[in-house]
């Protein structure tokens, strides 16, 4: 009977863990701030793991079949199934914001500028207000992670036509800092970094 790879089995590693979790978990409704934050930072663990995994899997699906293109998905249709998903590249930070105007705006050009920029802050302030309640961010963050590792293929995808487009990706999400996690082993993390590690520096 043959071993699985080491890639199953880091794939193996964090299905486990992320059932681990909810088994370790009381109603998240109970949870007291404390409890919430060391949740989160588990969970930011397990993405950090689970995106590692999927780039190397990304990067040997890109060494294998260079030049497959699949069609994207319409807007309306991908809007008509939104849920909740795990993220797999990166957001970049934008720049700092810059000094545009000293004193009260005295042109039409910058009368309409502070306008929007009050516009933009009051969605902002609602967008706040309307938030999910922190309970409900944890569970819509658990189950992304359980649908993605339900099904990682076409996320998977995903992230090889990404790095097609964007291969400074690869080096950010290798970067990214893993927090500790009781239920990943650091072998099974030291085992994701030299895969991980191996697969960026052979592409």
């Amino acid at each position: 009977m043959s071993q699985p790879s080491p890639l199953a089995r880091l794939w193996t590693h964090a299905q486990s863990a992320i059932t681990a979790l909810c088994a370790s978990l009381l109603p998240l409704d109970t949870l007291i701030a404390a409890e919430r934050r060391r949740v989160r930072s588990w969970l930011r663990a397990l993405e950090t793991f689970c995106r590692r995994v999927a780039l190397t899997e990304a990067l040997a699906l890109e060494r294998a079949s260079p030049h497959v293109r699949t069609r994207a998905k319409s807007a309306g249709a991908m809007r008509a199934k939104r849920r909740a998903s795990l993220r797999l590249w990166p957001k970049f930070k934008p720049s700092n914001a810059r000094i545009r105007l000293l004193g009260a705006a005295t042109s039409v050009r910058e009368i309409a500028a502070a306008q929007q920029r009050a516009a933009l802050a009051a969605r902002l302030a609602a967008g706040r207000q309307n938030r999910k309640p922190a309970h409900l961010r944890i569970a819509d963050r658990i189950e992304a992670l359980q649908s993605f590792l339900g099904a990682p293929l076409r996320a998977v995808r995903a992230l090889a036509r990404k790095l097609r487009q964007t291969p400074g990706i690869a080096h950010a999400i290798v970067a990214q800092t893993m927090r500790p996690c009781p239920f990943l082993s650091q072998d099974c993390v030291n085992a994701c970094d030299t895969l991980s590690c191996a697969a960026l520096n052979s592409s």
